[in-house]
């Protein structure tokens, strides 16, 4: 059993070799894992709970930021353009690590999904 807190184990990856992928669909995949970890991340800066701490609102503007940083690029044609995109979200990955259970540790989940994606993608 497991603590409810604690957010289900991912399944095993079976996502396609990036080779196999457009540009376009790699995009899509990291606008979508990106797209998971901002309703986290809004879910948790709307918890009754929330702490305003200086830590917390770098993490919540730098996420939310990154990530409308993202939306206003245009669709890829080329791998430059692809790795475009995850430079866009990469402090997303940088500012969130293992930390407390409750909300952060499914942010943290997700944006675990957004690395692996990006890996895959790029």
């Amino acid at each position: 059993m497991r603590d409810a807190d604690t957010p289900p184990q991912e399944p095993a990856n079976d996502r396609p070799h990036p080779a196999t992928l457009t540009p376009q669909r790699r995009a899509d995949l990291i606008r979508a894992a990106a797209a998971e970890v901002r309703e986290r991340v809004q879910e948790w800066r709307d918890n009754p709970n929330w702490r305003n701490t200086p830590t917390n609102s770098h993490r919540y503007e730098t996420t939310i930021g990154a990530i409308d940083a993202l939306g206003q690029l245009p669709d890829p044609d080329t791998e430059e353009a692809v790795t475009s995109l995850a430079n866009a979200v990469r402090p997303v990955i940088v500012e969130w690590r293992p930390s407390r259970p409750g909300p952060e540790q499914a942010i943290y989940a997700a944006v675990e999904r957004l690395q692996r994606t990006i890996d895959t993608s790029t």
